[in-house]
């Protein structure tokens, strides 16, 4: 299922893509580079994979810059 994640967006390294900064569960940021068709405004177009408390386990649309392609966020960040 298809779901947003409220994040910061600011401009990529070319005019077709943006950086998302997205806070974790564990309150890290993970910053991944994804075309600009998947973001809106302060959010971030990705999978969502699963949930266990107040957590969600979501797949990015692209691996970040750490390398991971999914990571845990708080049921609070999702929506829009």
């Amino acid at each position: 299922m298809t779901t947003k994640i409220k994040c910061e967006i600011v401009e990529g390294f070319t005019p077709v893509e943006k950086i998302a900064r997205i806070k974790g569960a564990d309150g890290k940021i993970e910053e991944v580079a994804v075309p600009v068709q998947s973001t809106t405004a302060n959010h971030l177009l990705a999978a969502e994979v699963g949930r266990q408390g107040d957590r969600v386990l979501v797949e990015l649309p692209r691996e970040s810059a750490s390398g991971r392609w999914r990571m845990w966020v708080k049921d609070s960040s999702i929506g829009g």
